[in-house]
This record gives structure tokens, sequence and C-alpha cells, in this order.
């Protein structure tokens, strides 16, 4: 009996409003496919970062390995070790937050792990398939890293 203060709406205009809305999110998903993979491909090198340091905290504390191991090798293998356990833990939390210092600090230690048993005699690990998997996770990062650049420059 009382006329509305509001304008009346058409049906049909929020619905083919809501289209354009839910198309565009769809069209949206699309086209940040990279950069979604990129994220849970850095969370899991988090993981494995974090993982691989905490292996080298319990070779320090003598958990894994003969006993007085860490104590008995030689000074340079102990400060490697001691850096590779705290930058490892550090690239970690880095790399979980997909913040740009994590991922260069996990290049960082990376290519170290993989470049310094080769210019040293003294090896802190085993040499071979681990280094095969540590370039291709780089490899890896690097064209997930790419592709999602890519994809970012067309949307602006």
């Amino acid at each position: 009996p009382f006329p509305s203060a509001a304008p009346e709406a058409h049906p049909h205009e929020n619905t083919s409003r809501n289209r354009d809305i839910i198309l565009g999110d769809e069209h949206r998903r699309k086209r940040t496919r990279w950069t979604r993979l990129l994220i849970f491909y850095l969370r899991g090198l988090a993981l494995f970062s974090l993982v691989r340091g905490l292996i080298d905290w319990s070779r320090i504390l003598g958990f894994i390995g003969e006993d007085n191991a860490f104590e008995t090798a030689a000074a340079t293998w102990q400060v490697t070790l001691v850096l590779y356990a705290v930058l490892n833990c550090t690239a970690a939390v880095g790399l979980w937050l997909t913040s740009a210092w994590g991922a260069v600090l996990w290049l960082i230690v990376t290519i170290c792990e993989i470049i310094l048993p080769w210019l040293t005699n003294q090896s802190v690990r085993d040499a071979g398939l681990g280094d095969v998997v540590l370039g291709l996770l780089v490899m890896t990062y690097m064209i997930l890293t790419v592709l999602s650049a890519r994809e970012r420059s067309r949307e602006f």
C-alpha cells in the first residue's frame, strides 16, 4: 500500500551483473594459475628446506651419524654445517611467507650446497643424485617465476 523509497530493480540487471562478476573471477583464476602454482611450489620448498635444516641440526647435536662426529670433524666442515642448518631453517620461513628474501636465501644456500663439494675436497654431504635433485628444484623455481611474471605482466 505504501510506495517504496528504493528504486525498483529489474531482476535481469542483477543477474547479468552477477554473471559478469562470476565470469570475471573465473577468467582471473585462469590468468593466475602460474602464480598459484609458484606459491604452492614455494610452500613445498619451505617444508623441504625446513626438513633439511632439521637434519643438519640433528647431525650437529649428535642424533644422526656417528658419536662425536661433529666434534671431531674439521673446523670448516663444522662451520659449513652450522651455516646450512641456520640458513635452511631461515630460508624455510621466508619461502613459506612467499617473500623475495626467502627465495633468494634459498637459492644462495642451494647453489652453495651444489658448488661447494666441487670446489673443496671436504664434502659436507654426499654429492651426486642430491645435486641433480637440487639443480632440478632450482630450474623449476626459475621457470615458474618467469611464467608467473609473464602472467602478472599481462594483467596490467
